[in-house]
């Protein structure tokens, strides 16, 4: 874990916000120094093999950086930065997943260090985000920030969010932009990665989702870069979109065939980045999976509830003549599904007591892993968004419920 948080205090240094050559030499030596703590005494990593991974075909690598006593097999081939100092998807999700497990290691008492995300941006982490918008009004809060990752730089007020989440707004990142454009995911909404490249005698964009199964399913351009400064570049998809039919189409939250236009970057701001990826990212799914169920149930006894109880679980179903919920479900989206099989083993379960464990539909392949777990702490099952829809649906209607 210490050999990730270096590489996010590089990540700052390299990418973050401006830092003059004084404070981001600070930054890198502090890196440096938590690498060697990390590795331990009787390997030397020079100050020099750490600025060989900042950039370049190296950028983010631990390949031959490690001492052979420390097991990397789970980030091996992973790269955690990329060669312009943005954290990568993968490298991202690890460091804060990871961060999830140490808490709840604090919590039970196997774990006695520091547990905190690195302090560059601790401010955003999930649970600052439910603390600042708890109260009477959580569900319609955590829906805006879901339905709203960016906003024009004069509307953050008619949000109507509590002050201290209007403070996870931010300017849209430099990485985001192009000439000062920039574009929304078609199924996020959120500012994609841009970068440019020269390829023979022509130098090419590319606009990409930062969250993969957003570019996989088509969040996916690209663009020639000609003279042109006053214009946006038009985007071409990479490849051709295409939406489910069937079983998976109504909680398909991927990608959509539509090019997004580009936007004055200067007119919009947009939810820093860990807040957009552990509360927009699996918000987007819930509130599908919420309305899907809503929808079902019309003209029956039964009512859907998202984050019932100021989120003691994700969603849970009650009949009108009882109070007793069912189908208590907690929704889960971790890129490290054995960051997840932790989190449960510390946690006893689901800490809500939630009775099914439920994922996105691209992550199916988790399941049989988190099935295994989650019945050793007495949970009935884990299973996909749509396996979920369908239980609930097939009970209820069925007369079993």
């Amino acid at each position: 874990m210490e050999i990730v948080k270096a590489f996010a205090v590089c990540e700052h240094a390299m990418a973050g916000e401006a830092l003059d050559g004084p404070r981001r030499l600070d930054r890198l030596m502090e890196a440096h120094g938590i690498l060697m703590a990390a590795c331990g005494p009787g390997h030397l990593i020079l100050f020099d093999d750490l600025m060989g991974r900042l950039t370049g075909d190296q950028a983010g690598s631990l390949e031959g950086l490690l001492p052979d006593w420390i097991d990397s097999e789970a980030l091996a081939g992973v790269r955690l930065m990329d060669s312009e100092g943005v954290a990568t998807e993968d490298g991202f999700d690890f460091r804060h997943e990871a961060q999830r497990v140490m808490r709840a290691a604090q919590k039970v008492g196997k774990f006695s260090g520091q547990v905190t995300k690195p302090k560059l941006d601790d401010e955003y982490s999930q649970e600052a985000v439910f603390s600042a918008i708890k109260g009477p009004f959580y569900e319609r809060h955590r829906t805006t920030l879901v339905e709203n990752p960016t906003v024009p730089t004069g509307s953050l007020a008619e949000l109507k969010l509590p002050s201290r989440a209007n403070d996870f707004y931010k300017p849209i990142p430099q990485y985001a932009q192009y000439n000062g454009w920039w574009w929304p995911c078609p199924a996020c909404k959120w500012p994609m990665k841009v970068t440019a490249a020269r390829t023979g005698a022509r130098t090419r964009g590319t606009v990409r989702c930062l969250y993969p199964w957003h570019e996989e399913t088509g969040a996916s351009y690209e663009f020639v870069v000609t003279a042109r400064k006053k214009s946006a570049p038009d985007l071409s998809p990479t490849f051709e979109c295409r939406v489910p039919s069937g079983r998976f189409a109504r909680l398909w939250t991927g990608a959509v065939p539509h090019v997004p236009q580009a936007k004055p970057a200067a007119e919009y701001m947009a939810l820093v980045r860990p807040v957009w990826r552990y509360t927009v990212i699996p918000g987007l799914p819930e509130l599908a999976l919420h309305r899907a169920t809503m929808a079902a149930l019309e003209g029956t006894a039964w009512t859907s509830h998202l984050w019932p109880n100021g989120d003691q679980c994700d969603l849970w179903v009650t009949r009108e003549d009882s109070e007793q919920p069912l189908f208590s479900a907690d929704f889960k989206d971790y890129t490290w599904t054995n960051h997840l099989v932790n989190k449960l083993h510390m946690d006893g379960g689901d800490k809500g007591g939630a009775d099914y464990l439920v994922v996105p539909d691209h992550r199916h392949d988790q399941v049989t892993q988190l099935d295994a777990v989650c019945r050793m702490h007495n949970m009935k099952a884990a299973m996909t968004a749509t396996a979920y829809l369908e239980l609930v649906i097939a009970q209820i209607k069925g007369g079993r419920a």
